[in-house]
């Protein structure tokens, strides 16, 4: 049996390893579509500001086309984790920071929002299954 800080331990580490694979997708977006079916849910919802999405395949498209596929690097930062466990689900809340370099003219966008998301317990460890992105800036 797991303890409270274990869970907690393991759901901040799937959403830094959510940060770095999608940060790997403007470099490796077909390693990175690989590696998100162990981040998600098959049946995760994922809203970030546009039409919501529906499972991971178009959580992952997104994310490799829309956020990774004009960067030439991408760079997340979380902090300030909430993390409120009851039983097989889990919410959290993260401020984050993004840094975008863009393949077209090389600018670095800085993106600042807000991650509020939702786990469940799998055999298989945890998984994210809804993921909100608010942008502040």
């Amino acid at each position: 049996m797991t303890t409270l800080a274990d869970d907690v331990l393991a759901i901040q580490n799937l959403k830094a390893l959510y940060c770095a694979t999608a940060d790997r997708a403007a470099g490796d977006p077909e390693g990175a579509l690989a590696a998100f079916g162990s981040i998600f849910l098959p049946d995760v919802v994922a809203d970030y500001g546009y039409e919501p999405m529906l499972g991971v395949d178009a959580l992952g498209g997104f994310l490799c086309t829309a956020i990774a596929g004009n960067s030439e690097w991408v760079l997340h930062m979380v902090h300030s984790p909430r993390i409120e466990i009851t039983g097989d689900t889990a919410t959290g809340d993260w401020t984050v920071m993004a840094h975008l370099k863009r393949r077209e003219g090389g600018r670095v966008d800085v993106v600042m929002g807000r991650y509020a998301d939702a786990f469940r317990r799998t055999p298989e460890g945890w998984r994210i299954s809804r993921v909100t992105f608010t942008r502040l800036t």
